[in-house]
């Protein structure tokens, strides 16, 4: 697959993957000033709640002993 068969989803969260392991912003691997390096960038700079992919943190959705 070419950098060019993505969706902007996934380039999306390349960009959020990339943040939660600490890489610096400077490590988007698209061309400055293209479409996907600023849907890379706006993966990176994106809340965790914003993101459309945010899954419940394994263990904690559905728990029946949580107390309200």
């Amino acid at each position: 697959m070419t950098i060019s068969d993505r969706s902007p989803t996934a380039i999306s969260d390349e960009g959020r993957h990339a943040r939660d392991r600490g890489d610096p912003v400077t490590a988007n691997p698209y061309p400055p000033g293209s479409d996907t390096h600023r849907t890379w960038d706006r993966g990176y700079h994106m809340p965790d709640a914003e993101a459309p992919a945010a899954a419940p943190v394994a263990g904690e959705a559905g728990r029946s002993d949580q107390t309200p």
